[in-house]
């Protein structure tokens, strides 16, 4: 786990993600949405793009692998001792600079690749949660079940 982040840390690390974004992003981009999804080591980052032009759906894209990275400095900054961290977090990114960025710190994600069974008992290990905080779902994967 690296150091804790306070809010104004917080918000450099996401402008910091926007630029990253802004940078790789395709010409004629209007609106970008990327989803960093963890647990324990097990991260993955999916993105969708819509262009200015062409039909109003939004295309997957690949988001640039140092995304991923960030996102992991962003979610072990924001742990808090008995609560845990967030599991998710939506990136919405619009042209030319405005963002918005939302956290799932209780439900399960929506995995495109599954974790590793390990990667449950590692996350409570890395982020230790109060009894009470530990959601249903994240209990019940445990090798035990009594967490």
């Amino acid at each position: 786990m690296s150091e804790r982040l306070d809010p104004a840390e917080q918000n450099e690390l996401l402008e910091e993600m926007t630029l990253v974004l802004v940078h790789a992003l395709p010409a004629a981009w209007q609106e970008c949405v990327v989803v960093h999804r963890a647990v324990g080591s097990h991260g993955e980052t999916l993105g969708q793009v819509r262009k200015v032009s062409g039909p109003g759906l939004p295309s997957l894209w690949t988001p640039p692998p140092a995304l991923g990275g960030l996102f992991g400095r962003l979610r072990s900054g924001m742990y808090a001792d008995g609560l845990g961290t967030w599991f998710s977090a939506k990136l919405r990114l619009t042209f030319p600079f405005t963002y918005q960025i939302e956290y799932g710190r209780d439900e399960e994600p929506k995995w495109a690749t599954a974790p590793p069974p390990e990667a449950y008992a590692e996350d409570l290990e890395l982020y230790p949660r109060a009894p009470e905080n530990v959601p249903v779902w994240l209990r019940e994967k445990q090798p035990s079940g009594d967490n």
